[in-house]
């Protein structure tokens, strides 16, 4: 009998393995795959690593696969390293909740046979898959879902990358300008084909501005309103055709990338024998991460709303605080984001349009990275960061980067944010000088003018 069984070996599900493991729970984790998950094996860590090739990591193009491959690897002993180092059990198979309706019953399919695993608590953890984009020819080859993408040699690895001149890709959010920003910079011709006329959703109102600006510049063609109707292969390449508000539209293309939205697994592990609530959005949990069935647990993206794989860890912190009787809730409002496009762009909190949906009479102010002296030291000048406050109160709202780093500068806003600090206090904080840090304490500043 174990204290807690964990259905899946991404972020989420290892973190809570390893917390519950030292704090003295049996655990195991059950995992058919590669541990790490979406973000380690096919998503954030592989992207970062084509995107440091390619930016500055002194990488040639001819070794970015092996590079990708020897960082994927590395960290994925060091998780389970880390398993084996807490205590916490790895069972190789695919787990299902038993028929007989126990969500705490798990029978496990594996190379030897099946294996019944019984636990006090349960924590569900198996991701998120691409969503499916329904059209005539979504299927053939050389048509590439964006959680596979990274391993496509035809993309990455060469000599096969050479043959191929123009990506179109379908999405406008993170995937889309993620891969858009490494596929224009290997040199390929790039479409984005947009369901709507924005990119990034979630992005504060300026960013969007000045990442269309950024893209025009790197000449990564943009077209608005595109529904796809059908794809076929037409002189060795594919052509997707669909239509745009001023009629019918086709692209020529060497690949299609399908950077649709990633939605929760629900199917393959029994959810369906149970009584745990969940809707095609995910499963339903409380602020700590529990189903309405008590000890049974969920979190990171089969819980829906942001896929992150930091949210993951902080949503296992809490479930398993949870289980030891402690107390650690989430805001979500308070959760920093980052794309690395090109410039980088992270965010936490509210953005100018949220604030104003909620009826929040608030006050903005940027400071642009041109006048910063690491930045210009650095020739990364494009960009800025633009902060968001209470009119009533001076409470830090939210803080919006596009420019150098932006990915490593929102851990200080993340803080201040989640502390819900005054932006004067935060502005009087002495920063170091020189850095791209004190390009924040400006905009904070600048709030009092």
């Amino acid at each position: 009998m174990y204290d807690l069984i964990v259905l899946g070996g991404g972020p989420g599900g290892t973190k809570a393995a390893e917390l519950a493991s030292k704090a003295g729970l049996k655990t195991i984790v059950i995992e058919m795959d590669r541990l790490g998950g979406t973000c380690l094996n096919r998503g954030c860590i592989p992207t970062k690593a084509y995107y440091s090739a390619l930016v500055g990591a002194r990488v040639s193009p001819e070794d970015m696969w092996s590079y990708r491959e020897g960082i994927v690897k590395k960290l994925g002993d060091g998780i389970s390293t880390l398993m084996k180092m807490s205590g916490a059990e790895i069972l190789r198979g695919r787990g299902k909740i038993a028929s007989t309706g126990d969500p705490k019953i798990v029978e496990v399919e594996t190379v030897d046979g099946t294996a019944r695993v019984e636990g006090r608590a349960l924590l569900l953890a198996p991701g998120a898959r691409s969503l499916p984009l329904e059209f005539e020819g979504a299927d053939l080859p050389g048509v590439l879902t964006g959680d596979w993408a990274v391993t496509e040699p035809d993309l990455w690895k060469y000599p096969e990358t050479e043959e191929v001149e123009s990506v179109g890709i379908i999405g406008a959010g993170v995937i889309a300008v993620e891969f858009a920003v490494l596929l224009r910079r290997m040199g390929k011709e790039v479409t984005i084909l947009k369901h709507s006329d924005q990119l990034l959703r979630r992005a504060d109102r300026d960013i969007k501005k000045k990442l269309a600006q950024s893209f025009k510049k790197m000449k990564i063609t943009l077209v608005d309103y595109f529904s796809p109707e059908r794809a076929i292969v037409e002189e060795g390449k594919i052509c997707i055709e669909g239509k745009i508000p001023e009629g019918e539209y086709g692209l020529l293309c060497d690949r299609l990338l399908l950077a649709s939205s990633m939605v929760p697994i629900l199917d393959g592990y029994g959810l369906e024998n149970t009584s745990i609530k969940h809707s095609n959005k995910g499963i339903a949990v409380d602020f700590h991460m529990e189903t309405n069935l008590p000890g049974v647990y969920a979190l990171g993206d089969v819980t829906g709303g942001m896929m992150l794989a930091h949210l993951a860890e902080y949503q296992a912190l809490s479930a398993v605080e949870h289980m030891l009787g402690r107390e650690y809730e989430i805001e979500n409002d308070h959760v920093p984001w980052c794309v690395f496009s090109d410039p980088e762009i992270a965010a936490v909190g509210l953005s100018e349009d949220e604030a104003e949906r909620r009826g929040i009479a608030v006050k903005t102010a940027r400071a642009y990275f041109l006048g910063n002296g690491m930045a210009l030291a650095m020739n990364s000048t494009d960009g800025f960061i633009k902060v968001v406050a209470s009119k009533g109160d001076d409470t830090l709202l939210g803080v919006h980067i596009i420019g150098p780093e932006a990915a490593s500068l929102i851990g200080e806003a993340a803080l201040a944010v989640g502390h819900r600090m005054k932006a004067a206090d935060v502005a009087r904080t002495v920063h170091p000088h020189p850095t791209l840090t004190e390009c924040f304490k400006d905009a904070l500043f600048r709030l009092e003018e």
